[in-house]
């Protein structure tokens, strides 16, 4: 009696993981703060939050298919102890999958969120301007430097100035 119910429980949870990861890829996964890859920068920009989804999109799908497959077959099993075991490894199927997919997603969101910041000529580390510990030699002064005000970005660099440009040259 309690084999059924989990196989139908896990029957639900893969479907709808399987309509996530059809939505994601299909970029009509709405940002949301329940599913889907869910990052400080995914949250903050759609397009990232779409993007982000859509390459976590085949690993929700494999998850939602094994989820389904796995419960099925354990409601078609035989014997408890072949349908108890189908649901265990159906789970852990589907959770890691999940995982998968969640960790690819954030990854790519990382990424997307320092080559937009680089496109957007904006520094992806926290300037240390006006921090006591900083350094302020001649060295951290030229731009390029990592250790300097703004993290080697240029255009935001203070001390800089108008001469930014014949620094590196």
């Amino acid at each position: 009696m309690v084999v059924p119910v989990l196989a139908a429980v896990l029957i639900v949870a893969a479907a709808a993981l399987l309509v996530v990861g059809v939505l994601a890829a299909a970029h009509r996964l709405p940002r949301n703060r329940v599913i889907g890859v869910r990052t400080s920068w995914t949250m903050a920009r759609v397009d990232s939050f779409r993007r982000a989804n859509r390459v976590a999109a085949p690993a929700f799908v494999a998850a939602g298919v094994v989820g389904v497959a796995a419960g099925v077959v354990a409601l078609l099993s035989p014997t408890t102890a072949a349908a108890v075991t189908l649901l265990v490894v159906g789970l852990v199927g589907l959770v890691g999958l999940l995982g998968v997919g969640g960790s690819i997603g954030a990854r790519y969101a990382a990424a997307d969120r320092t080559e937009t910041l680089e496109a957007e000529s904006r520094a992806s580390g926290p300037c240390t301007l006006g921090d006591d510990t900083a350094e302020t030699d001649a060295a951290d002064s030229t731009c390029g430097s990592t250790a300097g005000a703004c993290g080697g970005a240029c255009s935001l660099c203070p001390r800089a100035g108008a001469g930014a440009g014949e620094q590196q040259a």
